[in-house]
């Protein structure tokens, strides 16, 4: 007995592990079997979900006639009748030879080489040629059937390669034929177990040649390495990008000496040399150093490349398989969304659930190029980000290679490109530039700079930018290139690394129709030359360019999928087939004598069909919203697409198109190992960059210092000395709590002498420190939201994203801070001299580095850069009010709580302790009393004489103090401050974090 032929039962259901796998609303894990009664096959519903025959309810483990032509519904899903695994239950190998490619099909094992046991299979019934891909008609009582149609006896009609032929009722899809042929000729056989394809070969070209069930030609195999073990010195092969290698891999993701196979003894060990992006021996990591035994024929991961280990005697080769010559050396991938549901709050009424994607299903083909189009509100964008990592559903899995993205996406990082509908890129770098930073934070960290260059150079030809490479990006509203030209620059930052699925949102938005030409024609040969597969949101394009994608996906509002399937006639014919049966469609005037050939008469029928069901509706509800019609409208789309009697239907969700059969190629390569210093100092150069040549910007950055500290001086220098006012409150307050302070007012008056007081002067500085780290730093996250996302979702780290910007933004503060209080100190004449200018100024840079950290930590919070600068006056206020010189703490204790955690407070403190200190022995502050015997060390009077300079400083019992009691402690104030900036940092790195796509 042939492996997978007649077997006795198969499961169907929505888990993985099933025969059978079925995804969608209302299948259980394990649903249901259909199994052999003697010669007769019966569906059995395990009771866990609903299952109709026909129509009619099916008793749980009551046994229904399975007879390939009653149509099976299992939840709300149409049981694919044409699915390997059930019909090989009903196959056989029959007795009679044939020639090479070609199948005798009958009911009898001696007439035919593939036997079919039903008894509407005539004896002998056809005959399949898949050398010239025609199928003979042997004159059967129940007919052959392509495409629907019956076929004449006895003449050779061609097969569609991904379509499905009938022999009587047991519909088979035409790749299974094919894989059953080439294994009759091999000596194989196909194995049809769990639903997977049979021979797990991959298909091939992908979905490139139309999309269907793929047929599975032998695979073409590149041999890149062909060695002799006893010719080597060491019995060591080594394996890497580099040509001085024995075995070179020439992709951009493997390391310049990534890996080695070593001879003991006649036994193969692969290690891995501490390669970027791993090695991998069955689904494990090597660590650095580590050495595993290969076997004949194991397939291994270099990086992202499959290999297989061929030895035959002291002969090794390592070999690349393909699924064409064209895609030679090529890692290739598949992605298949699985019952995929995601439903979020409504945003009009929070109580309520909305769903966003209902239970949508495919598989998408090394070599796809796929539209994603629908209507407003179909979740287009949102599918696209479900799929490539950024949101996760409800529930369902997306799956790449066999493995859950979602569960694996860390080692999928340098897999997947993606390209969102906004800007990517840094508008003040050149094109070389943007292009050369992607590939220095993903390439391996062995490449060279030549290297980095030769890519960077060959990704921009590729790209057709060779011409633009040293113009800056621009902005839209200045613009420098084109937007096909900006839309490439896109492109380019996730194809310098070669990623194997590119993800598009909207890419041809805002283009000339030339650059959309253009656009859509690069990536269509991107696809077919490498194997790529690429999906992309598009908005309705012209049938030319709609044509180009070979397969299109297309949703209805709601996020219910309505087709999947090929483009061009295909497509058209099943949005026309409203307007040609009988119904109130028909009648419509829009509907006459309508030729449906392009998109957009696709999308007219969508319409149509969303007006006639609401019209219908409001018949018998007038109150009935247009939502509820739209959804009802892609409900009837969905039932439409997936009936087994939709030809189409059958061939994207058959052989290696079915969802959960096995991939090509399984497993999936590790994220590249990130070099933490050189990624820092690569995204340190990169901002600089950004910062310096916003020339506006930097300008207004780096001269508001100056300005500031011109306007402080020539505010402040021009002042008349006077008493300190303040300790005129505090002499008198003193005589009513001093006893045998006797002296009258008017006297102790008369003797105090005037001087400057700087206060004020300093504790704009300190404010001015606040504005310079919080302005400077308030919209550096937010601006550049979709650029930290995209590249998180590489391998960017929270730590050196955030630090760079940090260090940048601080070293700019230290110029501004030194630059202002230079001017204030040495203007106005503050006192203490040199080490009093350091101590301060390192108090105030302290004050700036924590505002910093506050600026990015409002960028973080907020949606827009408008609001962050919004909310940065709001930030500021607060700390001009409760820094601790406008309402002293003693004179609202209420308020000691808020100035403890304002920076302004603590850096004003910081600050003026030092000139207090420095001027607290002058005559106008240390005031005479009169009275040498008297003492009031808390009211700070020692030996007749009030330390005024230092009372209102330290002071927390006289009115208007500011309560510093620690003023001399130095080291407080920029010890609460730090403390205060790794708070809020850690607090940024967490908000990051969970922000984190996945």
């Amino acid at each position: 007995m042939i492996p997978g032929f007649g077997k006795e039962q198969v499961s169907i259901g929505s888990a993985p592990d099933n025969d059978v796998v079925l995804n969608g609303p209302g299948v259980a894990p394990r649903h249901a079997r259909i199994v052999k009664q003697g010669n007769q096959l019966a569906f059995l519903d395990g009771g866990a979900g609903p299952s109709t025959a026909n129509g009619a309810p099916v008793a749980p483990n009551q046994p229904v006639p399975f007879d390939f032509r009653t149509p099976f519904v299992l939840g709300q899903v149409p049981l694919p009748l044409s699915h390997p695994a059930i019909v090989m239950m009903a196959m056989a190998r029959g007795q009679l030879s044939a020639p090479p490619g070609h199948l005798i099909i009958g009911r009898e094992a001696a007439t035919a080489t593939l036997v079919i046991a039903n008894a509407a299979v005539s004896a002998t019934h056809a005959t399949v040629m898949m050398d010239r891909m025609m199928v003979q008609d042997s004159g059967s009582t129940s007919g052959t059937y392509v495409g629907g149609q019956r076929i004449p006896p006895n003449q050779p009609v061609p097969l569609d390669p991904n379509g499905v032929v009938a022999f009587g009722p047991i519909p088979i899809p035409v790749p299974l034929l094919g894989q059953i042929a080439q294994s009759f000729a091999g000596g194989g056989a196909p194995t049809g177990a769990h639903g997977h394809a049979p021979g797990g070969a991959p298909a091939a070209g992908g979905g490139g040649g139309g999309g269907g069930g793929d047929h599975a030609p032998r695979k073409h195999r590149t041999v890149i390495g062909e060695l002799k073990l006893d010719q080597l010195q060491g019995g060591v092969i080594s394996i890497g990008r580099t040509p001085e290698n024995k075995i070179v891999v020439p992709h951009p993701q493997v390391s310049a000496r990534h890996a080695q196979i070593i001879d003991q003894g006649g036994t193969l060990f692969l290690e891995d040399l501490g390669s970027g992006n791993g090695t991998f021996v069955r689904g494990q990591r090597l660590a650095k150093g580590q050495r595993v035994q290969v076997s004949n024929g194991e397939k291994v991961y270099i990086g992202p490349m499959p290999v297989l280990i061929h030895i035959a005697g002291q002969q090794v080769n390592v070999v690349v398989e393909d699924q064409q010559a064209s895609w030679a050396g090529k890692p290739l991938y598949e992605i298949e969304a699985w019952d995929l549901f995601l439903e979020v709050p409504d945003r009009d009424n929070k109580a309520q659930m909305k769903t966003l994607l209902d239970h949508v299903s495919f598989k998408a083909l090394p070599g796809d190029m796929i539209a994603l189009m629908g209507p407003s509100g179909a979740g287009k964008t949102t599918l696209l980000m479900t799929l490539n990592g950024y949101l996760p559903p409800t529930s369902g899995q997306v799956r790449i290679n066999g493995d859950d993205l979602y569960a694996v996406y860390d080692a999928l990082r340098g897999v997947i490109g993606y390209v969102p509908q906004d800007d990517i890129v840094h508008p003040e770098l050149t094109v070389f530039e943007a292009v050369k930073y992607s590939a220095r934070f993903r390439l391996p960290n062995d490449y060279s700079e030549e290297e980095i260059n030769q890519r960077v150079e060959q990704t921009l030809r590729d790209l057709g930018l060779e011409g633009v490479k040293n113009l800056q990006i621009g902005k839209p509203e200045k613009k420098v290139l084109s937007g096909g030209q900006r839309k490439r620059v896109n492109i380019a930052l996730e194809l310098v690394t070669d990623p194997v699925i590119l993800f598009l949102d909207e890419p041809t938005s805002g283009l000339a129709a030339d650059d959309t030409t253009a656009l859509i024609n690069l990536l269509h040969d991107l696809t077919k030359k490498t194997g790529k597969t690429i999906i992309m949101t598009i908005h309705q394009p012209a049938k030319d360019e709609y044509e180009k994608f070979n397969l299109a996906f297309i949703m209805g509002y709601g996020g219910i999928p309505t087709y999947f399937g090929p483009t061009g006639q295909a497509s058209y014919r099943f949005f026309a087939s409203i307007i040609e049966r009988e119904g109130p469609y028909r009648s419509l005037p829009q509907a006459q004598n309508r030729t449906i050939d392009n998109p957009r008469d696709m999308f007219d029928m969508l319409n149509i069909r969303e007006r006639v069901v609401q019209d219908q509706m409001k018949a018998r509800d007038p109150n009935v919203s247009r939502n509820t019609a739209r959804l009802e409208a892609a409900r009837g789309w969905r039932s439409e697409f997936m009936n087994n009697q939709n030809p189409v239907f059958q061939q994207m969700y058959s052989g290696r198109r079915a969802v959960g059969t096995e991939p090509a190629a399984r497993g999936v390569p590790h994220r590249p190992a990130v070099a933490l210093m050189t990624q820092l100092t690569l995204l340190m150069s990169r901002y600089w960059k950004v910062k310096i040549r916003d020339r506006a910007g930097a300008a207004i950055m780096f001269l508001q210092a100056p300005v500031i500290g011109i306007m402080l001086a020539f505010v402040f220098a021009g002042q008349q000395e006077s008493v300190p006012f303040w300790c005129l409150g505090a002499l008198q307050e003193l005589g009513k709590k001093v006893q045998g302070n006797q002296q009258s007012s008017s006297d102790l008056l008369a003797r105090m002498l005037t001087t400057n007081d700087h206060t004020a002067a300093m504790f704009f500085v300190v404010v001015s420190a606040v504005w310079f780290g919080t302005s400077n730093s308030a919209r550096e996250i937010v601006t550049e939201r979709a650029i930290y996302l995209r590249e998180r979702m590489v391998n960017l780290s929270v730590v050196n994203y955030v630090f760079s910007k940090y260090i940048i933004l601080t070293l700019i503060c230290i110029f501004q801070c030194t630059v202002l209080l230079g001017i204030v100190f040495f203007t106005l004449g503050f006192h203490g001299g040199i080490l009093a200018f350091l101590s301060e100024l390192a108090v105030i840079i302290a004050v700036a580095m924590n505002a910093t950290a506050l600026g990015l930590l409002l960028s973080t919070i907020v949606e827009s850069a408008e609001a962050a600068m919004s909310l940065t006056p709001i930030a500021l206020i607060p700390q001009v009010v409760l820094g601790g010189l406008m309402v002293p703490m003693t004179t609202n204790p209420m308020l000691k709580p808020l100035m403890y955690i304002m920076p302004a407070r603590w850096g004003f403190e910081g600050s003026i302790a030092h000139e207090r200190l420095a001027i607290a022995k002058q005559p106008a502050w240390l005031i005479d009393l009169q009275n040498p015997t008297l003492n009031s060390p808390p009211d700070y009077v020692f030996g007749g004489h009030f330390q005024c300079a230092i009372a209102q400083m330290g002071s927390d019992t006289l009115k208007g103090a500011w309560g510093f009691v620690n003023y001399d402690q130095a080291f407080l104030p920029i010890a609460v401050l730090m403390a205060m900036t790794v708070l809020m940092l850690g607090m940024l790195l967490v908000i990051l974090k969970r922000r984190d796509p996945v």
